[in-house]
Order: structure tokens, then sequence, then C-alpha cells
């Protein structure tokens, strides 16, 4: 377990040095003239300001209700409990701690409400019986979860979004003993800190009640209680996406040629 939190806490530093770092990346912006309508656009031909009748737009407020993907990625690390009840007795409890990497794509189609899915790959850490280490046979062991859910923005402030819904869960685990299959309901919920205009820390959350018997163990040892926690630590980077107000804003520069369009 020593080994797990110091992990968590060194990936959260490399993730944090590594916004600094993409923080250099220059935004460029300019006043556009008065009267009419008028637009700017840079090297990659973005807009940079689109005006009409002296109101100026920022070029992303247009694409806050487009169609698009976003994508984030990052280590996670789960918490995985089974229980199987006794009677006269302590129950039989196993637990794995489980370390990986995941992968999640949110589809914008509306401010409010987005759906999500999420893929993730563990590799099991620790297992406990009863509290007492299990030692495994061989090394040569995987887990895979997904979420499919609905993902609903609930405060969106200019340095914090915090944002919860629900998803169905599954979750497939290789063991020593069996190859576990469990299929439930998850509770999740993020945070997200803005570090750049396009960078975005992300943190999230989720909670698992599940059926932990479709697997090969359904026959010779079913559990009555299956649950699970997990915690995301990533990043994402978007072009279509971008946060009006960030820890590092881009530096004002103006240019030199600006190409203008009417």
């Amino acid at each position: 377990m020593k080994k797990l939190y110091a992990f968590a806490v060194f990936s959260l530093l490399f993730l944090l040095a590594a916004a600094a770092v993409f923080s250099q990346e220059k935004g460029e912006s300019k006043n556009p003239p008065q009267g009419g309508e008028a637009k700017y656009f840079d090297e990659e031909g973005e807009n940079l300001f689109s005006e009409s009748d002296g109101e100026t737009v920022h070029p992303a407020e247009d694409k806050q209700h487009a169609f698009f993907f976003l994508f984030s990625e990052g280590a996670s690390f789960s918490w995985l409990t089974r229980i199987i009840k006794q009677s006269g007795r302590s129950n039989f409890v196993f637990k794995d701690s489980l370390l990986g990497i995941y992968s999640r794509v949110d589809m914008h189609i509306e401010n409010y409400i987005t759906p999500m899915a999420r893929l993730a790959v563990f590799y099991p850490l620790e297992t406990t019986f009863n509290k007492y280490p299990q030692k495994p046979k061989t090394p040569l062991h995987i887990g895979m979860d997904m979420n499919l859910g609905v993902n609903f923005d609930i405060f969106d402030f200019s340095y914090f979004r915090l944002n919860a819904g629900p998803a169905f869960h599954l979750f497939f685990l290789n063991s020593d003993r069996w190859n576990y299959f469990e299929l439930g309901m998850a509770a999740f919920t993020g945070i997200e800190l803005p570090i750049t205009e396009r960078w975005t820390l992300v943190f999230n959350g989720y909670a698992s009640l599940d059926n932990g018997n479709f697997g090969a163990n359904r026959d010779m040892e079913p559990f009555d209680i299956v649950y699970q926690y997990q915690v995301d630590i990533g990043v994402r980077y978007s072009k279509k996406l971008k946060n009006g107000k960030s820890l590092f804003p881009p530096k004002e520069t103006v240019l030199e040629n600006p190409v203008l369009m009417r």
C-alpha cells in the first residue's frame, strides 16, 4: 500500500509539472476596429475576435454548443471488496488493490448533459483474505473496467468545476482462483481545474455496487456483496472547448500583420 500512495503522489506532481510546461503556450489577441463586422485570424487560421456593432466575442464561445468529443487520460487506482457471508463466524472478506491507467471520452452535445464512456486497465498489486495478504502464484494477472454513463455539470466556477452522474459498471479480473466478471451500477463525481486555455487537470471518483457472480466463481464461490472504489488522476487537452479562465492564462500579444476578414 505504501508503494500505491507514493505512486499517487508522484503522478500528481508529474501532471502539475507537465501542465506548467504547457502553460508557456502563447495566445494572441488584438482589439478589432470599430464599426461594422470584422474578424481576425491567427497564423493557424483560428478566429481571434468577432465584432458586430461593437460587441466582442471570444472565439471559444461560439463552440460551446457544438457536437464534439473530449478525451482525458491518466492514472487510476482501485479498491475492490468481495464478501461471502457466514453464519456463526466472521464473514469471508476478499480485498484487492489495483493500479492502472484509464482513458475517458465525453460526448459533448450541450452544456449540462454529457454522455461518457471510460475504459481502465489494472494490475493487481495486493490481495488479502480477512486482512491477511495472499501471495500470488503467478504475477501475470490483469483487470479491466468499463463505465458507461451520463455526466451532469453541477458547479462551473472560474477555476473550479464539479460534475457527477450515474453509470453502468462492468469489471473483469483474472486471478489465481477464478476469472471474475462483475456487472452493476456506479455513481461518479469529477473535479476539473483549468491549468491553461487548453489543458485541464481532472480528478474523478467512482463507487460501484455489483453482482460479482457472472464469472467462473458463480457455482463454487459465489459472493453476497461486491463493491468497488476507484480514483482517477488525469489531464485533458482540447482545442474545441477552451477554458475561459485558467491558472496560467495566455499572454496577450499584438499581431503585427493580422488578416482582416469582412
